[in-house]
C-alpha cells in the first residue's frame, strides 16, 4: 500500500476559512477587502487551484490593508504558495514577515507555514523547531483555529517523519478541542488524521473501522477535498486487499473528481498507481499500462520520489507481464536508484528529529538543573540563616548517598537490558534468536484476538554460496538479507534467524493475505540484494512458507510452524524463489 510506504500529508489549507474573521467591516472598503479573503478561503477548501486568481485582486488594494488583513493575505499567500509546490517561495514570504507578528493567534499559522515548507525542503531540523515554537505557544491561543493550525502542523511533521505515536498524540489533544470549543470540522480533520496514521502504521482494520466516521463528518461541514482523499485511500485499500473490481469502480469514480478538483494531489497519483495494479491483476494489460504510465508521470512532475519509486516498480511488473523485459529491467533499475533515494531521505530524518528531540530534552535538562539549582540555594540560605552545620552535613551526605545509588541502579538495568538483548538475539544478523522467535510466537499466539501467521524462508542454495565463495560471504549474505527483510516488517512483528541460513517472521493480528503480500515483497527485495559489495557477484533467492491461523484447521504454533515448513518445502519442489501458502488438503 503506498500510503504506508511514504509520509503523506492530508490537505487542511482550507482550516484558514473560518479563521478570518477581522475587525472593520463597518468600513466599505474594508467589507469588500475581507469578502475577497474569505473568497480566496472557500477556494482552498472547494477547488485550491483558482485561489490564486483572487489574490491577484487583492495584490492592488495592500495599501488599504488592516494589520489583522494584512497577517490574512500573507497567510493565504503562504497557503497558495505550498498548494503549488513553491516551498521555497512559501519559506521566503514567511520570514520575510513573521517578525512583524507579534500576536499569539497569527505567528502559530505562520509558524505552521514554516513548517511544512521546511519539511517539503527537507529541511526537518528547521520544521522541526517551528512545530515547537508554536507548541509552546499553544497555552496564549485563544482561537480556535489557531490552535488546530498548531496542532495539524504537529501532526502533519511526525508523520513525514514516521514518529507515528507522538502524532496520535497531538491527534488526542486536536480531537480535545470539539468538546472544548464544538467547532464543527474538528472530527473531520482529526478522523481524517487518525485514519491516515493507521494506515501509516499498518493498522488497517482500525482505519477502516473510522473510515466511514471520517467521511461522513468531512461531507456534513462541507470539506470536499479531505472527504475525496479519505475516499481515494478506501479506494487504494480495496485494491490492495485484493478487492479489485470493487476497487477499480470506485476509484475510476474518484479520478474524474480530483481531475475537477485538487487535480494536482499526490493522492490522485497514488489513486493511478493502485488502479495500474488492479488492472494488471484482473488481466487488463492495456488499461493497467495506461493508468500506470499516467501515474508515473505525474509522480514525476510532481517530483515525489516515493511515488515514482512505487510506480517505476509497478511499471517493471506490467511490463515483465506484457513480455517487455529489457523495458521490465529499465524501470527496476529506476526504481532501486529512487528506493535508495528515500532511505537516504528516511535517514536524514530521523538523524534531524533525534538531534531536535535530544537539543529539546537537553534544553528541559538545563531548565531542570536550573530549578534544582535554586532550591539547593534557598536550602543553603536557611541552613546559613539558621547556623545549623548538621542539617547541611546531613543533606550533603544524603545527595552523596542518592547519587551513587542512582548510579548504581542505572548501571545494573543497562547491565540487565544488554544480558537480555544478547540472550534474545542472533549474534551474526542481530534478528531474534530460535529461542527467542519460539518464546515471542507463543506468546503470540496463546492471547492472540484474531489471525496469527508464521512465513519461514530458506536461503535457496546458500551451501553453494559457501562453497564457492567461502564462509566470509555466506555471513555478509546472511546479514544483508536480514536487514531487508527488517525494512519491510511492521514495528508488531518478529523477525529471527532459526538456524544456518533458515529465517522465521511472526505476525501477530495478519491476515494470510497481508502474510502472502510480506513474503512476496522480502522474496524480490531478496532477488535484487546487490552482491558486488561482498566483493563477489552472484544471485541471491530464497523460498517462502506461509501459514496462518485461520480456518486451515491450525490452532497452535507448533502446528503452524510445521504447516508453513511444509509450505516452505513445497515452495523447493516447485523451483525454489517463490511462495506458497499452506492450505488443508
Amino acid at each position: 500500500m503506498i500510503f504506508r510506504q511514504i509520509s503523506l500529508v492530508l490537505f487542511f489549507l482550507w482550516l484558514f476559512v473560518g479563521s478570518i474573521s477581522l475587525a472593520g467591516a463597518a468600513d466599505t472598503e474594508n467589507v469588500s477587502i475581507d469578502d475577497l479573503l474569505i473568497l480566496v478561503g472557500k477556494e482552498l477548501r472547494t477547488s485550491p487551484e483558482k485561489a490564486s486568481d483572487v489574490l491577484l485582486k487583492l495584490q492592488s488594494l495592500q495599501s488599504s490593508f488592516s494589520p489583522a488583513q494584512k497577517n490574512s493575505f500573507y497567510i493565504l499567500s503562504a497557503s497558495v504558495l505550498g498548494f503549488k509546490g513553491r516551498h521555497k517561495e512559501r519559506v521566503e514570504l514567511v520570514l520575510s514577515y513573521i517578525d512583524h507578528v507579534s500576536d499569539p493567534d497569527y505567528r502559530v499559522r505562520f509558524l505552521y507555514q514554516l513548517s511544512s515548507g521546511y519539511t517539503q525542503l527537507g529541511e526537518y531540523e528547521n520544521a522541526l523547531m517551528a512545530m515547537n515554537q508554536s507548541i509552546l505557544l499553544l497555552p496564549k491561543l485563544t482561537n480556535i483555529h489557531a490552535k488546530m493550525d498548531t496542532l495539524q502542523s504537529a501532526v502533519t511533521l511526525l508523520n513525514s517523519l514516521r514518529a507515528y505515536d507522538e502524532a496520535l498524540a497531538y491527534v488526542d489533544r486536536f480531537l480535545a478541542l470539539d468538546k472544548a470549543d464544538g467547532q464543527s470540522n474538528v472530527k473531520c480533520i482529526g478522523t481524517a488524521s487518525q485514519i491516515e496514521i493507521n494506515f501509516l502504521r499498518g493498522e488497517r482494520q482500525r482505519a477502516r473501522s473510522l473510515m466511514s466516521q471520517g467521511i461522513q463528518d468531512c461531507d456534513q461541514v462541507g470539506g470536499k477535498v479531505i472527504s475525496q482523499i479519505l475516499r481515494a485511500l478506501a479506494a487504494i485499500d480495496l485494491i490492495d486487499s485484493g478487492n479489485y473490481l470493487q476497487g477499480k469502480g470506485a476509484g475510476i469514480a474518484l479520478l474524474a473528481e480530483f481531475s475537477e478538483v485538487n487535480k494536482s494531489s499526490d493522492y490522485k497519483t497514488q489513486l493511478e498507481e493502485a488502479l495500474a495494479r488492479a488492472f494488471l491483476n484482473t488481466g487488463n494489460l492495456e488499461q493497467s499500462e495506461r493508468y500506470g504510465l499516467i501515474a508515473y508521470e505525474h509522480a514525476k512532475a510532481g517530483n515525489a520520489v516515493q511515488l515514482m519509486e512505487k510506480t517505476a516498480e509497478t511499471m517493471a511488473s506490467i511490463k515483465r507481464a506484457q513480455g517487455q523485459y529489457s523495458s521490465s529491467l529499465e524501470f527496476y533499475e529506476a526504481a532501486l536508484v529512487l528506493k535508495n533515494r528515500v532511505l537516504d531521505d528516511q535517514l536524514h530524518k530521523n538523524l534531524a528529529f533525534q538531534r531536535v528531540k535530544f537539543d529539546t530534552q537537553d534544553k528541559a535538562n538545563q531548565m531542570s538543573l536550573l530549578e534544582q539549582k535554586n532550591k539547593i540555594l534557598a536550602v543553603e540560605r536557611e541552613l546559613e540563616k539558621k547556623n545549623n552545620q548538621n542539617l547541611l552535613l546531613l543533606i550533603a551526605l544524603a545527595i552523596i548517598i542518592l547519587v551513587v545509588l542512582s548510579l548504581w541502579l542505572i548501571k545494573t538495568l543497562q547491565q540487565k537490558n544488554q544480558f537480555r538483548q544478547f540472550s534474545q538475539t542472533d549474534g551474526l544478523t542481530q534478528a531474534a534468536n530460535r529461542m527467542h522467535f519460539i518464546s515471542f510466537a507463543n506468546e503470540a499466539f496463546k492471547m492472540r484476538t484474531g489471525s496469527v501467521s508464521v512465513i519461514l524462508f530458506d536461503m535457496d542454495l546458500f551451501k553453494n554460496i559457501n562453497d564457492t565463495h567461502g564462509h566470509a560471504t555466506g555471513d555478509w549474505v546472511l546479514k544483508s538479507v536480514s536487514e531487508t527483510v527488517k525494512t519491510h516488517l511492521r514495528k508488531v512483528d518478529l523477525f529471527g534467524r532459526l538456524g544456518g541460513e533458515e529465517f522465521g517472521i511472526c505476525m501477530p493480528d495478519s491476515s494470510q493475505a497481508s502474510a502472502l503480500q510480506l513474503a512476496e515483497r522480502c522474496r524480490m527485495a531478496i532477488a535484487m540484494i546487490d552482491t558486488e559489495p561482498s566483493g563477489r557477484i552472484f544471485s541471491l533467492s530464497a523460498s517462502f512458507g506461509v501459514a496462518t491461523v485461520d480456518g486451515n484447521g491450525l490452532r497452535s504454533f507448533d502446528e503452524t510452524l510445521e504447516a508453513a515448513d511444509k509450505a516452505l518445502y513445497r515452495s523447493k519442489a516447485e523451483g525454489r524463489n517463490c511462495v506458497n501458502v499452506y492450505r488443508q488438503a
